[in-house]
C-alpha cells in the first residue's frame, strides 16, 4: 500500500461528521496522486485471523482470499480508509466515497477494464480487501476485536464464497448476527 499522509489519516479517524467528507475526499485525492503498489497478502497472517474464528474448516476461504488478492490490490488503501478498525462509517457514506473515488480513478485511467466498467465489481473487491485486512488485524490481536469481528461478519454474510466463514462465525459469535447489531 501507499503511505498516505499519516497526519491526514489520524485527522480523518478523529473527524467529526462535518469534517469527515472533506478529509476523506482529500485522502482519496492523495491516494489517486500516489497509487498503491500491489502487495501479495500474507497467507500466515490471514490464517492466524481465520484461526481466531475457527480452528479448522476455513481452508477454502483462505484460498479464495489468496487467489483473489492481486485483483483487489488497487482497493487495499481505500478499504483501509473506509473500514478502519478504529472507526465505523455509515455504509451509505462509505459507498458514496467509494463511488466518487472509483469515478475519479476511472477517469484518470487508473483501473483495469473490469473495475472501470462496473462499480459493483469495484465495491466487491474493496470489501474483500477490507476483509483480508480485518482478518490480519484480528490475528495480530488488535484491540478493536469486536469491531473487526462485526466487519468480518458483515462481509462474510454478503458473499457466497464466504459461506463457511459466516457459518463458523455464527457458531462462535452468534451475537454478531442478532438483529439490530451495530458496528458502532
Amino acid at each position: 500500500m501507499t503511505s498516505l499522509n499519516a497526519d491526514l489519516i489520524a485527522e480523518l479517524q478523529a473527524a467529526t461528521p462535518a469534517d469527515a467528507d472533506r478529509l476523506m475526499r482529500a485522502a482519496c485525492a492523495e491516494l489517486r496522486a500516489n497509487p498503491a503498489t500491489p502487495a501479495p497478502p500474507d497467507a500466515a497472517a490471514l490464517q492466524a485471523g481465520l484461526a481466531h474464528i475457527a480452528g479448522a474448516g476455513l481452508e477454502l476461504v483462505l484460498q479464495r482470499l489468496l487467489d483473489d488478492a492481486p485483483q483487489g490490490a488497487v482497493t487495499d488503501t481505500l478499504a483501509a480508509l473506509l473500514r478502519p478498525a478504529e472507526r465505523a462509517w455509515d455504509e451509505p457514506q462509505e459507498i458514496d466515497w467509494a463511488a466518487r473515488h472509483w469515478e475519479a480513478s476511472r477517469a484518470a485511467g487508473q483501473l483495469d477494464e473490469d473495475l472501470a466498467a462496473d462499480f459493483g465489481e469495484y465495491w466487491r473487491r474493496l470489501e474483500w480487501s477490507a476483509l483480508r485486512q480485518h482478518l490480519v488485524l484480528l490475528g495480530q490481536g488488535h484491540p478493536q476485536e469486536r469491531r473487526l469481528l462485526a466487519y468480518i461478519a458483515k462481509t462474510a454474510s454478503r458473499y457466497v464464497a464466504f459461506g463457511p466463514l459466516k457459518r463458523a462465525m455464527e457458531a462462535r459469535f452468534p451475537e454478531l448476527f442478532d438483529l439490530g447489531f451495530s458496528l458502532r
